[in-house]
């Protein structure tokens, strides 16, 4: 085969090491102009390309939500992508280029590409699909959905949106789709991920997005960077090139983690704790904080609420008005509402006397008070009895983490600034909010935050600019639920003490059967409830093959659109490179039709054009000069302060506008009909994960901790077929440690069963020393049929905190034998 030219155009590795080797040469002669060599490279490729006859290049973003959203050239002849290269970003130190972003070419001409509307013959799964045309299609789903809507009601129409095409009209932010939902009153389905996050961050720091941080060229000026459970080199390697130059310019690396990762590799301490115990961790490092007296009471008065006296019977702030001050009217909120100003008390220990907060220089720190009857306490003194359970001797005994490493670590995080780079593991079990919150804590407790190199979290925003009112023209919004939620509905029938019937569902950006956890419950609970189930993709997934009627959607860059969130604080216009393929339509297109089925089409009447600049009408865009024409002439345009550092001068987004660590009104993310146990939501605590613990009964039958990891080929799922990543990672694996391995006599390269009460599935074993003894780890977005059988998503657990309603992909047990070839 290595001698044959492939039929496909496709380059085999051989050739490719040739290639290769011819490129090295070229990059020693450049080297020696001491021009960045990659820069340098793809400039000379683009003029060269350029010259070439016939050859156009189009500016495209390679956006599957890595959170890099990178520009890239599309190399275009005859009307076809025929290869990609690195595009300029408007800041430089964001140029950059994967192996993902390299290979679109095969993806977008992938053989498993969906090229024309078809309906399912047989059983769902059997992938068995018959052609039709795109007007029987919509006719058929239109009129199911008037049938189900006029029996069951407006909410029995969902729509399940992953985060494949982050865009402002044909993607989820905020979409055709999102108008279209609304329009017709359906239900939005939320997907539920790494929200945990989000809601512990977000209730100390307020509401500033989704996922806030420093941007990752800030780490340069931390003293020290932890990362827990962020592999950045494989998860976001995009961002790995400012950890390796903050490495080089001084600043130290710590990776927490239970698993001896790439970058683990790369740091100058890793220190390997138990799955899901980070918050007992956190919990014992600000233990030490306090006992050694390291904490930034300077900081605390000033910024957070640790002075604010809180009530020991409501578990509420101490007000003025309960002490008979009468509230104030205060400026008008959003619906033009006049509020109303009660200010919090605090204790002014030279009057000896509860005061407002803002009449009080010195506020007391801690103590615990009576106030005209009311018996009351500062917030921090709670925090200090929160934190006084967990000193090192007793954090150790739960997180395998010695002493010294605890009173290591906390010296480290009183001494910054550090940056906090929180990955999507530690949140990825039932008590993943606690594990946020306990980080914002922790910098709040020594002031770490708000300046550079000071931050904690994940990096990703969306544009504050969206003209979201696009989405609700006639003010008509349905209901949005979890998935997690709605798992619950399919079983009990209700949703808040009331029928919630869903009886049809469109799926588009995402591949809920193969991401989502506990696939069999997807495949075999779910589905069958539901009486027509569309899938819109560019490819056939495992969700696709479980539909009754899938759509071609036009790939990204067969079409114009706008990247409106990510990490690098840019707005990116993709240009339309190429034709929708085979019978492709945008996913736009697509809401215009099923909208004049559905008889709302005056709605959707407007051109792509017209559309885009509405959803880019606002304040915002007019005041930083964005607009379709300015997009369209300048390709990028930032839209926060460089460098975006987060919280900048302690200013957040709380009711109060300081760090609230100790949160009085807690409140979930998503309605669900889950038992809340409130009083346990005010301050950070350790509880054990629901599944993944040592003390649940389950594991003397399943004693092994089973993670997930994205991987470095794909992101989800996107990009599992395509031929050159596949050279590189052909086959799913699980990696097990070698003393687990040895017990039960697995050898590297064995074919393993990976099982549990819920599912299982047949994979090679990898024996890694860098496992930790208990845990197994395999890496996400592999398709069923690529599986010699099952799937590993059928093993993860629905299994849901109600404050986070986030998916817990971690929170999970399993054992692992030898595969006796039966499928």
């Amino acid at each position: 085969m290595d001698n044959e030219k492939r039929k496909d155009g496709y380059v085999n590795r051989r050739d490719f090491l040739k290639v290769s080797g011819a490129t090295a040469g070229v990059a020693a002669v450049v080297g020696a102009s001491r021009r960045p060599v990659l820069r340098t490279l793809e400039e000379v490729s683009v003029q060269q390309q350029a010259a070439n006859a016939g050859e156009q290049i189009f500016r495209g973003v390679c956006r599957p939500n890595c959170f890099a959203y990178c520009p890239i050239n599309l190399h275009v002849r005859d009307g076809k992508i025929v290869k990609t290269s690195m595009a300029q970003h408007a800041d430089p130190q964001y140029n950059r280029i994967c192996l993902r972003g390299l290979s679109h070419a095969q993806r977008i001409y992938s053989p498993n590409r969906i090229k024309y509307p078809m309906k399912r013959t047989g059983k769902r799964g059997e992938d068995g699909w018959e052609r039709i045309t795109w007007d029987e299609a919509i006719t058929t789903i239109t009129d199911k959905w008037k049938e189900i809507q006029e029996q069951y009601g407006k909410q029995a129409v969902a729509f399940y949106t992953g985060s494949g095409n982050v865009t402002l009209l044909h993607g989820l932010m905020p979409g055709a789709k999102s108008r279209f939902v609304n329009l017709i009153g359906a239900t939005s389905i939320d997907q539920s991920v790494d929200a945990a996050l989000t809601v512990g961050l977000n209730r100390v720091t307020g509401n500033a997005g989704p996922w806030v941080s420093s941007e990752p060229k800030d780490y340069i000026n931390a003293k020290t960077m932890i990362a827990w459970g962020a592999n950045l080199t494989e998860a976001y390697m995009h961002s790995w090139h400012f950890v390796a130059e903050a490495i080089e310019a001084g600043v130290k690396l710590i990776v927490v983690d239970p698993v001896f990762t790439t970058l683990a590799s790369k740091s100058d301490r890793f220190v390997q704790v138990r799955p899901g115990s980070d918050t007992a961790l956190t919990l014992s490092i600000m233990n030490v904080i306090l006992e050694e007296r390291l904490h930034n009471e300077e900081f605390l008065l000033a910024h957070t609420v640790a002075p604010f006296l809180v009530r020991e019977d409501t578990k509420l702030f101490l007000r003025m008005s309960d002490l008979g001050v009468e509230p104030v009217e205060g400026p008008a909120d959003a619906t033009g509402k006049p509020t109303s100003i009660d200010p919090v008390a605090v204790w002014d220990p030279e009057k000896n006397v509860a005061e407002a907060v803002e009449n009080v220089a010195l506020p007391a720190l801690e103590g615990a008070f009576e106030v005209s009857g009311i018996k009351v306490r500062t917030a921090f003194d709670l925090l200090k009895e929160e934190i006084a359970k967990y000193p090192p001797e007793e954090a150790t005994k739960i997180t395998d983490v010695d002493v010294e490493t605890i009173k290591y670590l906390a010296r480290v995080c009183a001494d910054g600034p550090v940056s906090h780079i929180i990955g999507w593991g530690p949140q990825a079990y039932d008590n993943g909010v606690h594990t946020a919150h306990a980080s914002a804590t922790l910098c709040a407790l020594t002031g770490n935050i708000g300046y550079p190199g000071a931050s904690v979290g994940a990096n990703w925003n969306v544009y504050p600019g969206i003209n979201f009112a696009f989405t609700a023209p006639d003010g008509t919004v349905g209901p949005t639920i979890s998935q997690l939620v709605y798992r619950k509905m399919v079983k009990t029938g209700t949703f808040q003490g009331k029928p919630f019937p869903i009886k049809s569902m469109y799926i588009f950006c995402g591949n809920p059967a193969n991401t989502a956890v506990h696939s069999n419950e997807w495949i075999n609970d779910i589905l069958p409830t539901l009486d027509l189930v569309i899938v819109a993709d560019t490819v056939f997934t495992d969700t696709a093959r479980y539909a009754d009627i899938v759509l071609p959607a036009a790939g990204w860059f067969e079409q114009e659109d706008i990247i409106s969130a990510g990490q690098t604080h840019h707005l990116e216009l993709s240009e339309k490179a190429i034709e929708p393929l085979y019978e492709s339509k945008p996913d736009a297109d697509i809401f215009r039709m099923l909208a004049d089925k559905m008889g709302i089409g005056e709605f959707f009447n407007k051109t792509d054009d017209e559309y885009l600049a509405e959803l880019l009408t606002t304040p915002y865009s007019e005041k930083l000069g964005i607009s379709l024409e300015s997009m369209r002439e300048k390709k990028m345009i930032r839209y926060f302060q460089d460098p975006y550092i987060a919280w900048e001068g302690a200013k957040f987004n709380t009711p109060s506008g300081r760090m609230e660590f100790y949160v009085e009104k807690p409140t979930a993310r998503r309605l669900s009909d889950e038992e809340i146990d409130w009083d346990r939501e005010h301050l950070p605590t350790f509880f054990p994960p629901t599944e993944a613990w040592p003390e649940n009964p389950l594991y003397q039958k399943y004693p092994l901790v089973l993670l997930s990891t994205r991987p470095k080929f794909r992101v989800h799922s996107q990009w599992y077929d395509t031929p050159w990543l596949r050279e590189l990672e052909p086959e799913p694996t699980v990696r097990i440690n070698a003393i687990d391995a040895a017990k039960r006599d697995i050898k590297n390269g064995d074919y393993v069963e990976v099982f549990n009460h819920r599912g299982r599935a047949v994979v090679k074993a990898v024996v890694s020393q860098g496992m930790r003894p208990g845990v197994m780890v395999f890496a996400k977005g592999w398709q069923r049929n690529q599986y010699v059988s099952g799937d590993l998503s059928e093993l993860a657990s629905s299994s849901f905190d109600p404050i986070g309603v986030n998916q817990s992909f971690m929170d999970e047990l399993a054992e692992v034998r030898k595969w006796n070839g039966k499928a």
